[in-house]
């Protein structure tokens, strides 16, 4: 009776905030690395990061500076978004989102890889050992095979005066049904917040474009669209400064199943929180 009444509860939180299958093994993902060439890796989809930060911290400019070297490699097929949390509640209400509301946030800086099925808090003695740990963890992640595999593709329109529209298409490539939510995290690329060493933070979240439940059957399509508005609202600010050469959006579709997980353990943290798996993402600029 208990695990009926904790799915409905994820199925509600899931609706409110906006199928266990045989996978498919046979796919790679490919991406664009900074000198143009294509580059394939045998990870079975595009690893994707939200990194717990706050502009008073000073244990995480280490971590901000190990992502970005990660990404800024070509390495891997990899996006990070930066959640600062004290410079916005949009942000913090994400952060939040891996206790739904039971558990405490205890540190930052926590690196939540594909939507928390593995984590890291803290960091090392340098950027170095820090991104080396990182590394190994999206190495690790890079050979998790999804539920289903997922098809993900975007497209970002600069309409002027502040505005996007983005438009994602979706396709369940496996043999079953597929539930999951789409996050489109609109982000500036250089961010206007500072970490605590004033350094701008990369890819830091300003609002979603889409955030929005999907169910999609065997083989099937779904196109998804959204808008951000700078000039409107969003949690306690506008953006109406963003310039179209400073914003990605990075979508991603996480998997309805809940995984508790238990973090750090020590120094009188008890990290508990509850992973719901990244299984597919992509991301696009401006044009």
């Amino acid at each position: 009776m208990k695990k009926y009444i904790l799915i409905g509860f994820v199925l509600t939180l899931l609706i409110a905030s906006t199928i266990n299958a045989q996978p498919n093994t046979d796919y790679k993902t490919s991406f664009e690395i900074n000198n143009s060439e294509q580059k394939t890796l045998d990870f079975t989809h595009t690893i994707f990061a939200e990194e717990s930060t706050a502009n008073w911290c000073p244990n995480c400019p280490m971590a901000a500076d190990a992502l970005y070297n990660i990404y800024d490699s070509g390495d891997y097929p990899f996006y990070y978004v930066s959640l600062v949390n004290d410079m916005n509640p949009i942000a913090k209400n994400r952060n939040q989102d891996y206790s739904l509301g039971i558990f405490k946030i205890f540190a930052f800086p926590t690196v939540y890889f594909d939507g928390g099925n593995s984590n890291f808090i803290g960091h090392e003695s340098t950027v170095e050992e820090t991104e080396a740990e990182y590394r190994a963890l999206i190495e690790q992640e890079g050979q998790r095979v999804p539920k289903q595999p997922i098809t993900i593709e975007s497209n970002v329109n600069w309409e002027g005066n502040a505005t996007i529209t983005v438009e994602v298409s979706i396709t369940n490539d496996g043999n079953f049904l597929y539930f999951g939510k789409l996050r489109s995290y609109v982000t500036e690329i250089v961010s206007r917040w500072s970490d605590y060493e004033g350094n701008p933070y990369h890819f830091a979240l300003l609002d979603f474009a889409i955030n929005k439940v999907v169910l999609l059957k065997p083989g099937e399509t779904k196109e998804l669209m959204g808008t951000f508005d700078g000039t409107e609202i969003h949690g306690n600010q506008t953006y109406e400064n963003i310039t179209s050469d400073n914003i990605m959006v990075i979508s991603t579709i996480f998997h309805w199943r809940p995984h508790f997980r238990r973090g750090f353990q020590g120094q009188g943290y008890r990290q508990k929180y509850f992973a719901f798996l990244a299984d597919q993402t992509t991301a696009a600029i401006p044009i």
